[in-house]
């Protein structure tokens, strides 16, 4: 097995030249030679991959050398893959798989042969599932969308159907009152009132935020698309309308439901850059939890109901939820070819991190086993990311020094 030695630095993703992997639409069932071996009733059956990004392809901005070729021969194996991550930055999943390919073709010492398949139909980001699960009922409902770049994060919203989606940072600056220190911040100066060039008796100056027409269309969802760069905004928006659905008009609204708050991942830490690991998605959902149940205790809502109005609010999804791992073998499913007799009923994870991915497995198992299905999941944990030597590894089917260890590892178990 081959070991990887070290990764190679690069920069940020590039503009895919014309004819790279990644472009295109997934032409159905081309990577399956043929299925992985017989089972033992004697019917074909076949095997799939779902391989994490960060911390296996990828090691902050350093690239895995054998990424390349470890795709290669999973292809040539006949096994279809997928590729998901808690990650996606607010990118097109396009965009995402064409940034993806070209760099994992860069790191490659090599590269030769049929490149692997990478596209947007086999790239799966924390938000790819709410295209199918929420777009369509969200279509031409008021949304607040949270995530930065708010370019790009708008881009996704649109290509997902949603036209009624408003960004954080566009809402803050319209009803400018909402923050505080935006104003502060942006003209270099105190946000304290003597500090302040307004000058007057009491009632001399408006009080309030501007009242436009949507602020009586009430918000149907916060979608949590990826991390937020001004936490403090985010924050201060959502608790507002965890609040009231219309918070420009009520400060509290208890005759009504709160507004549900998806979150795309729920990962605390992720490898980054920097050598120890840092504050995710998930530490954000922490700190509005947190400061939700301050503002209810702050409102004298009983403290027995806030229990329930955080469970009935936050929305999980991406690893390791039921609901993600559901969305990834029905996408695995896709890509295998309809010839009567074959099925998926094996997977493979192949991830950095044990409280994640392996606990995905480990959930998806568990939901296989009470429904009678045949289906299971194998994890297979790789050293180059969140996970250390001496960790726990959550029942791991194998441990492994990289990609290529973790390709070479799945096809000798399935005797190809």
């Amino acid at each position: 097995m081959s070991k990887s030695t070290g990764w190679g630095a690069h920069a940020a993703y590039p503009t895919p030249s014309p004819g790279c992997i990644g472009s295109g639409t997934l032409p159905r069932g081309e990577q399956l030679g043929r299925p992985g071996r017989q089972a033992v009733d004697g019917k074909d059956r076949l095997v799939a991959v779902a391989f994490d990004i960060d911390g296996v392809f990828k090691y902050g901005r350093e690239w895995s050398p054998d990424g390349f070729e470890a795709l290669q021969k999973l292809h040539n194996a006949g096994i279809p893959h997928i590729f998901v991550t808690n990650g996606g930055g607010g990118l097109l999943e396009s965009t995402y798989a064409a940034g993806f390919a070209s760099k994992v073709k860069g790191a490659a010492m090599k590269p030769s042969g049929k490149e692997p398949l990478v596209s947007e139909e086999n790239m799966i980001l924390s938000y790819s599932p709410w295209k199918r699960a929420l777009a369509p009922q969200l279509a031409h409902r008021r949304v607040l969308l949270v995530g930065d770049p708010r370019d790009k994060v708008l881009q996704v919203a649109t290509s997902y159907g949603l036209k009624k989606a408003v960004h954080y940072q566009d809402y803050a600056k319209l009803h400018h009152t909402i923050n505080p220190f935006r104003a502060a911040k942006e003209d270099g100066a105190s946000h304290t009132a003597v500090a302040n060039a307004a000058e007057g008796p009491i009632g001399s100056h408006s009080v309030g935020t501007a009242h436009f027409a949507d602020d009586d269309d009430p918000f149907a969802a916060v979608l949590v698309m990826c991390d937020p760069y001004e936490w403090f905004e985010a924050l201060q928006c959502i608790v507002d309308i965890l609040c009231s659905p219309t918070p420009v008009n009520s400060e509290y609204d208890a005759s009504v439901p709160p507004v549900p708050v998806h979150f795309s991942n729920p990962d605390v830490l992720w490898k980054a850059q920097h050598p120890y690991a840092r504050f995710g998605l998930g530490a954000f959902k922490i700190a509005l939890r947190a400061l939700y149940k301050t503002r209810l205790r702050s409102l004298r809502v009983p403290e027995e109901m806030h229990d329930d109005l955080l469970a009935s609010s936050f929305r999980q999804w991406g690893k390791p939820t039921d609901a993600t791992f559901r969305f990834l073998e029905e996408r695995l499913r896709d890509y295998c070819p309809p010839a009567t007799g074959q099925r998926v009923e094996s997977f493979y994870m192949v991830g950095d991190n044990p409280a994640s991915d392996i606990e995905g497995v480990r959930r998806a198992n568990i939901f296989h086993r009470s429904q009678g299905n045949v289906v299971a999941w194998s994890g297979i944990l790789v050293r180059t990311g969140v996970y250390k030597e001496g960790d726990e590894t959550n029942g791991a089917a194998a441990t492994v020094n990289g990609v290529a260890e973790a390709v070479e590892w799945i096809l000798k178990k399935e005797g190809l």
